[in-house]
Parts: C-alpha cells; sequence; structure tokens
C-alpha cells in the first residue's frame, strides 16, 4: 500500500495526482481477496481492513486540508474514492466476521456429531441415564467455550479438539459406571425400582437401597401368603364341619329307618363315636373309621394334621 492522494490548492488546483491515485485506488480494491479458508487468508483479510481504514482517513484529510478555493469537482471526486475506500472496509469487516462465524460453527458442529455418535453407542438404558448426567446442551456449551479467545484457526481447531477428547473420555466412564450401577437392579424385581434413572445417576450406595426394597417386597409377599393360607384354612375347618355334621345325620337316619335285621342280612360294620382333633378345635364324629378316613380326606390334601381319639 504505496499510494497517497496528494490536493495542494490556493483558489485553484496547483498540484494533484488524482488521476493516478484514482487509477491505483481501483487497482487496489480490484485485488482484494475474497477467499476464507487458512489462517492466512483470514489475517491478510484483518490486514486488508486496517489498510482501509488508514486510505480512508488520509483521503479524508488531504481533502480537509485542500478545502479552499474552486476545486469542489476534485473534492469531490475524492470524496467519492474515500467513500469506496469505506464501503470496501465496511464490506470486508461483515464478510471477515461472517466467514469465521461459519468455520466456528462448522468445527463445534462436526466435533458435537462425533460425541452424539459415542453416546448412543451404549444400551438403551444407559443412553437415557448420560444424556441427564451429560447432557447435549452441555456438551455444546463445552465446545462453544473452547472456542473462545482463539486468535487463528489452527488454535481454534486445537481447543474444539481437546475439549471433544476430554468429553469423549468423561461419557466412556460415567457410561461404565451407570451401566454397573443398572445392572445392580434386579431384572425379577424391576417392578420395585420405577425411579431406576434417579438412582443409577445419583451418587448414593445402591445396593443397601436394593436389599432393603427387596426385603420389603419379601415380607409383604409372606404375609399376603400367610393370609390366604389361613383364610384357606378356616375354609376347610368350616366344611370340615359341615360335612361332620351331614355324615351324623346321614348315619342317624339310617340307624332310625333300619328295621329288624333277619338272619340272611349281613351286618353292618359297627360304629364308634370319635374325637377329630386338628388345630384350636375338636370335632365329635360317630361312623366307622373307613368313613371317618373318608370324612377327613378333603381337608388332609390342605395340610391340616389331625389327631383321632377313640372314645
Amino acid at each position: 500500500m504505496e499510494f497517497n492522494l496528494i490536493l495542494s490548492t490556493e483558489s485553484k488546483v496547483l498540484s494533484t495526482n488524482i488521476s493516478t491515485f484514482q487509477q491505483q485506488a481501483e487497482n487496489y480494491l480490484a485485488e482484494l481477496s475474497n477467499r476464507f479458508e487458512t489462517d492466512d487468508d483470514f489475517a491478510q483479510a484483518k490486514q486488508d481492513i486496517k489498510d482501509l481504514t488508514e486510505l480512508e482517513k488520509r483521503t479524508k484529510e488531504a481533502i480537509a486540508n485542500a478545502q479552499n478555493g474552486e476545486i469542489k469537482q476534485l473534492i469531490e471526486q475524492a470524496q467519492a474514492i474515500a467513500e469506496r475506500f469505506r464501503q470496501a472496509r465496511l464490506e470486508r469487516e461483515k464478510l471477515v466476521k461472517t466467514k469465521e462465524a461459519e468455520i466456528k460453527a462448522s468445527i463445534v458442529n462436526d466435533a458435537f456429531e462425533r460425541l452424539a455418535v459415542v453416546k448412543s453407542g451404549f444400551e438403551n438404558d444407559v443412553c437415557i441415564a448420560l444424556e441427564q448426567v451429560i447432557s447435549k446442551a452441555t456438551i455444546k456449551k463445552r465446545l462453544d467455550e473452547a472456542t473462545k479467545r482463539r486468535s487463528t484457526l489452527a488454535t481454534l481447531t486445537k481447543a474444539v479438539n481437546a475439549e471433544e477428547t476430554l468429553i469423549g473420555a468423561e461419557i466412556a466412564t460415567e457410561a461404565a459406571r451407570l451401566s454397573a450401577r443398572r445392572k445392580l437392579i434386579p431384572i425379577s424385581y424391576e417392578y420395585l425400582f420405577k425411579d431406576w434413572l434417579n438412582l443409577i445417576t445419583g451418587d448414593d450406595e445402591l445396593e443397601p437401597i436394593i436389599q432393603a426394597r427387596i426385603a420389603e417386597e419379601e415380607k409383604r409377599e409372606a404375609e399376603i401368603k400367610a393370609k390366604a393360607e389361613q383364610e384357606a384354612k378356616a375354609r376347610a375347618e368350616a366344611k370340615l364341619q359341615e360335612n361332620a355334621h351331614s355324615q351324623q345325620e346321614n348315619i342317624n337316619e339310617n340307624t332310625a329307618n333300619s328295621g329288624p335285621q333277619t338272619p340272611s342280612q349281613a351286618t353292618p360294620p359297627a360304629t364308634t363315636q370319635f374325637i377329630l382333633k386338628i388345630p384350636a378345635q375338636e370335632i365329635p364324629f360317630t361312623g366307622t373309621l373307613e368313613q371317618l378316613r373318608e370324612y377327613f380326606a378333603p381337608v388332609k390334601v390342605l395340610g391340616i394334621t389331625a389327631t383321632i381319639v377313640k372314645k
């Protein structure tokens, strides 16, 4: 950048290189590059902005120094050139910022996508838990933070790659922890752990919690089973009493209806009085031993033990 506008006037233009300066300006502006791919490209663009600022300033100073005399056309021409410098500078500043933002976003997004693939590579429950511990929003924020205060593409890329490696290691470590804690919950008792996500993502010792819940559930099941057995036993005892009463009535009725026996008739088995002792109850029974066994058979299959006492 080795050209300057010269304006020296009194009441007329004494000397000027306006034509040469204008050609130099045209050539300079035409040579400005719009390629932004490397750190050198961005560095050159930022230097161009500084040069354009300086050219704009010096051109306006030359105009200010030549504001006297009949030089309106000359000044207007110089002002137009200065305005072109200004417009080129503004356009270039905007272009540099846009390209820098695009490249920065591309580097961050690529790293983010790679980490998303890593996070999705585990079993479903672990992936769900990972999102709660290391969320997508957290990863994006950390990658964006890594780009701050980086003046070149090389340092920006290096910083983002370093943060990506660090996050990837954290994901692997946390996934292993979550997977181990998830496996502690027995499949047969999963219905007791509707809050499994909070449990495995937390830091509390998990085994005591699991053991306590299972023990409580086994106690509840045992109580339900004991109650059911008691109810079945009560029903069986009631049935036993009902059968004893019915059997006794049948025997009494048969005895009452039977007439004197003839010599040709077979003598029926002798009846005997028994006491059938079951837990917490004694039931009288009159009949043969075989009748008593038949009578007690339905209750015996329920596991109720009894003692038979002959009166």
